[in-house]
């Protein structure tokens, strides 16, 4: 068993902590090739305060009908937000129906020749758009939470159905935290028909046309995939991070399996990031691009030994096993990921 395997070979290897290794970022995966219907399935989502919406030229708070700010969620990659917030976007009504699970926009069964005024104060109390400055930033970053998918949710615009997808064509459903459903925010851009892109630099989802501001220098693809790619593996290192700490703190069995196996494709994840780095074309790359890319590979190559140690920590505490074997080990790879991420960073940031 692939498990096992990594149990025995990390107690003989990990000292050796120039072995060949090998990383990438992604989310946990879902089985997107689930019929309809399919069971909802708990999972493990991330609130992404830091994560802005920006509809047009203005940023976006949105709110829940108790009246307090929410944020964007982050699962396998794709971003999603409370589908009230995406009616009060498209200022469309939005409708809950119990009984069929569907959720209506547009035209709802209350409403459903949009004859009927719109309630536009209830829009504006679910999303306030605001210039950059005079936007209130959060003070508090990302944080890990559990989440329900949901694919027996029917989510119906103007009476048609719609399926969405992730920027690879595989088929997303909605989630629920906290008793809301939350849309991909890519649905929104395809029921408003309006153009959508990330803007990595300032964390921010895109809605609509902008204008273009030309900077004066524009980084090259490779200094850009550089940022990316750190920024990626740095996220992995603290989610796997956070799931390991959440897994010594709860008593759900349950949920100790789930925290370990998503640990386990962390691993899987961290595993591509390093081979994805190290074969990365240096020969158009300038000298400087070249020692960042050098620096990065360092810390992705000993940031997934720090990942094995973690899945096999986590494995252990699932049995109630005694992992105090690998406190030194953990310890010490901590602290070399930390300087050689620094380094990395140090560098990347210069370009």
């Amino acid at each position: 068993m692939r498990r096992n395997k990594r149990i025995i070979g990390i107690l003989l290897s990990l000292s050796l902590i120039a072995g060949t290794t090998n990383i990438a970022f992604a989310a946990e995966a879902v089985n997107v090739n689930k019929p309809d219907k399919a069971a909802p399935s708990k999972v493990i989502a991330y609130v992404k305060p830091e994560f802005t919406v920006q509809l047009k030229d203005k940023l976006q708070i949105f709110k829940n009908v108790q009246g307090q700010r929410v944020y964007p969620i982050v699962y396998n990659g794709s971003t999603y937000l409370p589908v009230r917030a995406v009616s009060a976007l498209m200022d469309e009504e939005v409708q809950w129906d119990n009984y069929s699970k569907t959720v209506y926009i547009g035209k709802t069964l209350n409403n459903p020749n949009k004859s009927k005024a719109k309630k536009n104060t209830e829009n504006e109390e679910a999303a306030q758009g605001f210039d950059k400055e005079d936007y209130v930033e959060p003070t508090w970053k990302s944080a890990q939470v559990t989440v329900n998918v949901r694919p027996d949710i029917t989510i119906m615009y103007d009476f048609v159905m719609q399926d969405f997808a992730n920027e690879s064509g595989n088929r997303i459903y909605p989630i629920v935290y906290e008793g809301s459903t939350y849309l991909p925010v890519r649905s929104v851009s395809q029921l408003m028909k309006e153009p959508i892109r990330w803007d990595n630099v300032t964390k921010t989802v895109i809605i609509g046309d902008k204008e273009e501001c030309k900077e004066e220098s524009e980084p090259t693809i490779y200094t850009k995939r550089l940022k990316a790619e750190l920024e990626s593996a740095i996220e992995l290192y603290d989610q796997a991070t956070a799931k390991l700490v959440e897994a010594q703190k709860t008593t759900d069995s349950a949920l100790k399996i789930m925290l370990a196996d998503s640990i386990s494709a962390d691993v899987q994840s961290a595993e591509q990031q390093t081979v994805s780095i190290n074969n990365m074309k240096k020969s158009k790359m300038t000298e400087d691009e070249k020692l960042a890319q050098g620096a990065l590979y360092d810390f992705v190559k000993i940031s997934e030994n720090y990942l094995l140690v973690l899945e096999n920590i986590a494995y252990l505490s699932v049995k109630k096993g005694d992992y105090s074997m690998l406190s030194d080990t953990f310890v010490n790879l901590a602290m070399d990921s930390q300087s050689k991420m620094n380094k990395a960073r140090r560098l990347i940031e210069a370009l």
